[in-house]
């Protein structure tokens, strides 16, 4: 319900001070949208460089990349900057016995406001 209100986290955008609340929410959603998807690409791109993918993952993968690849949608320029951010980080961790899936599930944590800004920056 935030959401429809141009509410999201409990900031205002812009679009809602100056009294445009539907525009704020289609702005929040589709940012919201771009966050979870390039999110839930990144985590299946580092968990396939480690080791090979189920097919529902695989064909998730596929899917997004099939989506933004060709176009180079902002999706994908924001998939590729993370995406090249987080592997020295998570082959760090990992080189320090953290575990794989630990390494992911830490870096998601620190990329993941990177990634909400810069979906955001390319919703606005």
């Amino acid at each position: 319900m935030l959401l429809v209100a141009g509410c999201s986290n409990g900031q205002f955008s812009s679009a809602t001070k100056t009294g445009e609340p539907v525009a704020a929410a289609v702005e929040n959603s589709r940012s919201q949208a771009c966050t979870r998807n390039v999110l839930a690409a990144l985590a299946l791109k580092w968990r396939e460089d480690k080791r090979p993918l189920d097919q529902d993952d695989k064909k998730l993968l596929q899917a997004f990349m099939d989506a933004n690849v060709v176009e180079n949608t902002p999706q994908y320029r924001i998939f590729i900057d993370h995406y090249a951010a987080g592997t020295g980080p998570i082959a760090a961790a990992v080189a320090q016995s953290s575990g794989h899936e630990v390494a992911i599930t830490e870096q998601l944590g620190i990329q993941s406001e990177g990634v909400a800004a810069d979906c955001a920056a390319a919703a606005g």
